[in-house]
Formats: structure tokens, sequence, C-alpha cells
């Protein structure tokens, strides 16, 4: 029997993937059964299983695979001359440029929040700045304001500016420079 190839394989388990993305932005992750995902593939459930051993499986590589595709686009923005206000400003215009890039992956993660609390595995650990701010308060604060501006970008394609919500959470969290 012919091996395959590494890049078949890849090949292969991205084909999945798109697929499991398409049926969960359908239906959603609990409606989805793992036959849909055999019917838009085209494959065996066998041959599917070789790749994921389970629904739960798929959903964990297709948030690792949005993950890896938001790091790889902020390690190509961020330089080691940027300031702290930079920094955030490039990682909010790369989150919304990644929700406007995946946008049926980014609304099955989105379904996601709600999975955390059954799948551990997805639940997020929470100078120039303001010196008056609770660190842990914003973070959670910030990440409360992008899950509502990608709920709010879905809603309505194209209605958030990203570039001007990632100034405007910069300038909020700069100190008054008067």
């Amino acid at each position: 029997m012919p091996k395959t190839s590494a890049a078949a394989k890849e090949t292969r388990r991205t084909q999945i993937l798109d697929a499991a993305v398409r049926c969960f932005a359908r239906t959603g992750y609990y409606a989805t059964t793992i036959e849909d995902v055999v019917r838009e593939t085209d494959l065996s459930r066998g041959a599917l299983y070789l790749y994921f051993p389970s629904k739960e499986a798929l959903y964990l590589a297709i948030s690792e695979r949005w993950n890896c595709g938001m790091e790889a686009a902020i390690k190509a923005r961020l330089t080691p001359d940027l300031t702290p206000a930079a920094i955030l400003r490039a990682l909010i215009e790369v989150n919304g440029e990644q929700v406007k890039a995946e946008a049926d992956a980014c609304r099955v993660l989105m379904e996601g929040w709600n999975l955390s609390q059954h799948m551990p595995v997805l639940a997020e650990p929470a100078g120039e700045f303001r010196a008056d701010i609770e660190v842990e308060a914003q973070a959670r604060i910030l990440m409360a304001t992008l899950h509502g501006l990608m709920v709010q970008w879905h809603r309505q394609p194209g209605s958030i500016d990203w570039h001007s919500i990632a100034e405007e959470i910069v300038r909020g969290l700069c100190p008054d420079p008067r």
C-alpha cells in the first residue's frame, strides 16, 4: 500500500477543517454531526476519523488554526521599535482583519465562548499606558469589546472600522497629553 505524502495529508486535513467550518457555521456546533462533515467532504467516516477522532477534535483544530493565523499576522506586524500603544493598536487591527478574512471560522469560534464551559481547553486566560488602570480588568473589557465588535461586524459586515476602533481604545488607555 503506497504511503501518503505529508503534503497530501495536510491538504486532506485542510479539506476536512474547511468542511467542518462550513457545517458549524451553517448549523452550529451542537446541531452539526460527524455525518454532516462526512457528507460535506465526500470522504468516508473512517477517513475522517484518521485525521480527527471526534467532533470536539475538529472544533479544537479550527480554533488552533484561527489562533495560528492570528499569531502569524501579529508577528508580521510587530517590530522591536513599537511602543506599547502601537502594539495594542496592531493587535486590534489584526483581530479585525482576521474577522473579515475568516468570517465563517470567526462565527464558529464565537460559539466557542459558550462551549468553553464544556471544553475547558477553549477557556482563555486572561509605562506608556495610564498608571491608574487595572490591567486585568482592562484586558477583560478589551476582550468583551472585541467580541462585541465581532458580533456587530457579522450582523452588519463592513460596519466596523478596525483601525479607528484600535485608535480609540489605545487613546482611552494612554495618559491625557495635557
